[in-house]
């Protein structure tokens, strides 16, 4: 009777172990759900940062375009006027 109680008692030690091993277990899985949360809403944050980005970037494209277009066509008034202002200083004789 002895071995039987005490192969009984070896049993009951092992599936204690089992579940403290099922709880730990259990534990890392709830934490690797969290990180995996964290990680998704951190994609998240970053894609919608990436986004935002890529509209500013067009927005400075077509501002620097706006730029470039107004110093075209100031320079191309510039020139019709220095021709107007030569064309009236060439009427004066000295």
């Amino acid at each position: 009777m002895p071995l039987g109680r005490t192969q009984a008692q070896a049993s009951v030690d092992q599936a204690s172990k089992a579940g403290e091993a099922l709880d730990a277990i259990i534990s890392a899985i709830a934490s690797i759900h969290d990180l995996n949360t964290q990680i998704a809403s951190a994609a998240e944050e970053q894609t919608a940062v990436s986004e935002e980005i890529s509209r500013n970037v067009v927005e400075i494209n077509q501002m620097a375009e706006h730029t470039a277009d107004g110093a075209n066509q100031t320079a191309t008034a510039r020139e019709q006027l220095a021709n107007e202002l030569q064309g009236l200083v060439k009427q004066f004789k000295v």
